[in-house]
């Protein structure tokens, strides 16, 4: 399997940091696996990325996170299929970081404490 291309765009702009990039790698790795069929994990990679860029248009959209010390940081979360895709908000400087992609079943607490 290739490497993934992963983007950033604008809103002003749309950021994948680095853990968010790995967490692509890793899911379009787990799915081709699984799958034996690199063509469904790059689907489901590129549906994952859409989702992601969707937040340009309403980066308000994402719920905030149902956690005190994860909402005090204005940390929201958008649901595609079985994982969460974490995100924050710049408001000054119109920029939306996609911080983590994993599944659901995953403690999202345990995942996101490393960005507190």
């Amino acid at each position: 399997m290739k490497p993934l291309t992963i983007f950033s765009v604008s809103w002003t702009r749309c950021v994948h940091e680095l853990t968010a990039k790995q967490d692509l790698r890793e899911i379009a790795f787990y799915i081709a696996g699984h799958s034996m069929d690199n063509d469904i994990a790059k689907r489901f990679i590129t549906k994952l990325r859409d989702q992601c860029n969707r937040l340009m248009d309403f980066p308000q959209g994402g719920a905030l996170a149902k956690d005190r010390i994860l909402r005090s940081f204005d940390f929201r979360y958008i649901l595609h299929k079985d994982y969460l895709i974490f995100y924050s908000i710049d408001e000054a400087q119109k920029i939306v970081s996609v911080l983590a992609i994993f599944n659901s079943k995953k403690d999202y607490l345990r995942v996101m404490r490393k960005f507190i």
